[in-house]
Parts: structure tokens; C-alpha cells; sequence
């Protein structure tokens, strides 16, 4: 996976509906919107990228997310450049994060300073690789910087944990995995929401395993996959529940899955009667 900075000059080009993209990552974990790649044609599917504010103050780092098409062609962006029949790059890009930056930015005060000072971050284009030993020290700051309590890396979602099932006779059943279940933003909400304890036995890794357990737990899918529409919308905190693996295991041993409510209870009427 490679790691390129993306930019947008506001006076250049007005985002209009800005607040409306954050909202929606507010709500659902993740937005899905196109933006210009300049003349690059070497993101693919599944790379990370950031994107920059460039033009006046305040200037940084504004939004993260993963690239989800090619790279395509389409009218420019730029009513003028468009008006003449020109035509620029582009790819799909499922935002995790975006700020406003009247509010918040990660400053490029950092820009000059250590490694970060070893590339430009005032390109002419969109669209520039950031090399690999740079990008794991900006993923680690912006990380600290918008307070996210876990590396999204290190979040199991159980759907994708569940993507394989056996049924009778040993028949298996692929389940697609959709963008909105991939979203490590909406996962990140998830956990920010509820924290790292199990909502069944509050069961929590750090406190069991020290260093080597940060950050880890299942996040489960409270929707039973036979019951989403084609037009179902993930809502971060109503639809999903940070649980305990041995819990998780538990949920599904029935049919249908238990409710968190009911294995809770189950464990308390377990405890009484120890």
C-alpha cells in the first residue's frame, strides 16, 4: 500500500458542501466523494492518502482516507479549464476523516521539522507520493492528533472475521464485505464511542495483558446480515459494539445471534449462582 498527498486550494476551488461530508463521517464513519490526482496515474485501490490546504492560512493537513477506484478521467474540475474542454485525473476516495479547517488542522508548522522536512508539502499538483518512511511518522501523528484511541490496523471487525461460513454439509457461503464494513473510520467511532471494554463482560486487554493487549477487541455487528437491504446504511454507534472475542463466539452459538442484553444477562444469573 503506498501513501500519497492529495490538495485542495480553497481559492481555487470552493467545497460548498464540506460540512455536509463531515456530518455524514460523523453519522455513518465514512464519506465517498472524487478528487483530483493531478497527473498521477499510479494510486490504485486501497492506498492511503491525505489531503492538504494549500492557498492562504491556515495550512495542513485537513483529511485522511483509502483510495476505492483507478484512477479515471473526467471533466476538470475548474469551471474555466472546463469550459474549454479540458479534462483531468481522478479517483474514489472513502474519507474516514475531515475537518474543517476554520476549526481544526494538523498545522504544516511540523513540515520543516524532522523527516517531514526530506519532501515538499507545498506541491504544484495533487496527487504526489509520500514515501513510505515518512508516511508511518505522519500516520503516528495524525493518529495523536485527532486523539484516536486505537490504530485502526489493530480493530477486528468480526463481519470480516466472519466472511466464511459452513452450513450443512460442509457447503460454504462467501459474504460480500461491504465499503462501509471495511470503513477503519467507522470502527475508530465505534471504539471512541464505547472504548476497549466488552459491553458484555467489560472484559478489557490493556488491563489483562498490558502493552501487547492496546487496543485490541472484536467489533460486532449488532445487524444480522439476512436482515440489510441493498440500501442499508451503517450507523456507527446503533449498529456496532465492541465485544470480547470468547463473547463474540458466545453471540453466535445461536440462532438467531443473542442480543448483547441477553448474554449479559445470561453471564449474571451465571455469576449468581457461583
Amino acid at each position: 500500500m503506498a501513501t500519497f498527498l492529495l490538495t485542495w486550494n480553497p481559492e481555487r476551488w470552493q467545497w460548498n458542501k464540506l460540512n455536509e461530508c463531515i456530518r455524514e463521517i460523523e453519522k455513518f464513519g465514512y464519506y465517498i466523494g472524487s478528487w483530483s490526482c493531478g497527473l498521477t496515474k499510479k494510486i490504485r485501490p486501497d492506498d492511503r492518502v491525505f489531503l492538504i490546504k494549500l492557498g492562504a492560512e491556515p495550512l495542513g493537513i485537513i483529511a485522511s482516507g483509502l483510495a476505492i477506484s483507478e484512477v479515471y478521467e473526467d471533466k476538470h474540475w475548474d469551471e474555466k479549464a472546463r469550459a474549454k474542454g479540458k479534462r483531468t485525473f481522478y479517483i474514489k476516495v472513502e474519507f474516514d476523516t475531515i475537518l474543517n479547517p476554520q476549526k481544526r488542522i494538523f498545522t504544516r508548522i511540523w513540515s520543516s521539522k524532522g523527516i517531514y522536512s526530506k519532501m515538499s508539502w507545498n506541491p504544484q499538483a495533487s496527487g504526489v507520493t509520500i514515501p513510505d518512511y515518512i508516511a508511518e511518522k505522519l500516520e503516528r501523528d495524525w493518529e495523536k492528533f485527532l486523539n484516536h484511541p486505537v490504530p485502526y490496523k489493530e480493530i477486528v471487525f468480526a463481519e470480516e472475521a466472519e466472511v466464511d461460513r459452513t452450513f450443512t454439509e460442509g457447503a460454504k457461503r462467501r459474504i460480500t464485505v461491504n465499503a462501509y464494513e471495511r470503513s477503519a473510520k467507522a470502527r475508530t467511532i465505534c471504539i471512541n464511542h464505547y472504548g476497549l471494554n466488552c459491553s458484555v463482560c467489560d472484559f478489557n486487554f490493556e488491563n489483562v495483558y498490558g502493552k501487547i493487549g492496546i487496543g485490541f477487541i472484536h467489533v460486532h455487528h449488532l445487524i444480522p446480515l439476512s436482515e440489510k437491504g441493498k440500501n442499508y446504511k451503517l450507523n456507527t454507534i446503533t449498529d456496532l459494539s465492541p465485544v470480547y472475542p470468547n463473547c463474540h463466539a458466545i453471540i453466535h452459538q445461536h440462532r438467531p445471534a443473542y442480543s448483547i442484553e441477553e448474554l449479559k444477562a445470561i453471564l449474571r444469573k451465571k455469576q449468581r449462582n457461583v
